[in-house]
């Protein structure tokens, strides 16, 4: 994968154009030698320079964090290649088609989570329309359920270790996609969803799949705010610490374990989290979690809990 950058040095960066746009200064002030650094990464030229136009109109509230832009390009010479691990840990966050991404969408050995208006029954789904589709994994959650309860959905969102968020989750009103319909989760959903995912230590990768090579106006401008959302949550993914004495710590005896289940909310984001009884591990959890589990009940987000 070769990747051209925008960058002050480059002949092809719009540089006047975009001298007032706040976010193009952060990209084409990269420096690299920081350890808090995140790519965005466009399938071609055309789709980044549409998000570049999009974001002069967004505040740059990351300042503790580097950011870069840049496309992919498949002419050889141009540029270095870029390592594939070195975008995926973490670090990167990729828009563009799904033949663009399509490397990055077939990584199998990782909890992966799509966000889309249809589902299917080989992977985990969520915000999908059921009067669209009748054929989709037991564990996927529907716009509707999460209207109803969002806590199962935002549990799934901060336990996935890649995401791909499909343009078509969001309705045609918000998203100015051909491929949407009118039914969807509207751009509040869409941009909550992604500022918990910035949020997640568990994110390995994360897609935006535009369906098309090319934006309008209004879906780049729509992808652009649901991008500034997730950046946000990233830059505060480090806020919330197990040990904080501030945190509310929550004992309760379960048939299902000879010890005790450690619950923790954190003082500072209100998120739940409960202790593996063997591993230590911190894991992502929910209120509603939590009141099963003092119930007797055993959840599908505790399912990896033996019983004695």
């Amino acid at each position: 994968m070769t990747i051209l950058w925008y960058d002050k040095n480059r002949d092809t960066s719009p540089q006047e154009m975009y001298a007032n746009c706040q976010l193009a200064k952060n990209f084409s002030s990269f420096d690299d030698s920081r350890k808090a650094y995140f790519y965005l990464i466009a399938g071609n030229r055309e789709i980044a320079m549409a998000l570049l136009s999009s974001f002069k109109n967004l505040e740059d509230n990351f300042e503790s964090l580097e950011l870069r832009l840049g496309w992919m390009d498949n002419e050889k010479g141009k540029e270095k290649m870029y390592s594939e691990e070195k975008a995926l840990n973490g670090k990167a966050l990729f828009i563009g088609e799904f033949t663009d991404i399509h490397l990055i969408s077939e990584r199998k050995s990782v909890k992966t989570l799509h966000i889309a208006s249809k589902a299917s029954n080989h992977a985990l789904h969520l915000g999908f329309q059921r009067h669209l589709g009748s054929n989709y994994h037991p564990g996927s959650i529907s716009l509707g359920e999460i209207r109803a309860d969002d806590s199962h959905a935002m549990t799934e969102v901060r336990k996935a270790e890649q995401i791909h968020f499909h343009i078509n989750a969001v309705r045609a009103e918000d998203s100015g996609s051909k491929f949407s319909y009118t039914t969807g989760m509207d751009i509040y959903e869409a941009c909550k969803l992604m500022r918990l995912a910035g949020l997640s230590r568990q994110l390995d990768a994360i897609t935006i799949n535009t369906a098309e090579g090319r934006l309008n106006q209004k879906t780049s401008d729509c992808i652009a705010l649901i991008i500034w959302y997730f950046l946000e949550g990233r830059i505060n993914k480090e806020i919330e610490s197990m040990k904080a004495k501030e945190n509310d710590i929550f004992l309760v005896s379960s048939e299902f374990h000879a010890e005790p289940i450690k619950f923790v909310v954190g003082h500072k984001t209100g998120r739940w989290w409960y202790q593996h009884p063997d591993s230590k591990e911190y894991l992502p959890c929910s209120d509603q979690d939590y009141k099963a589990i003092a119930q007797g009940q055993l959840p599908d987000a505790i399912m990896p809990l033996e019983a004695v």
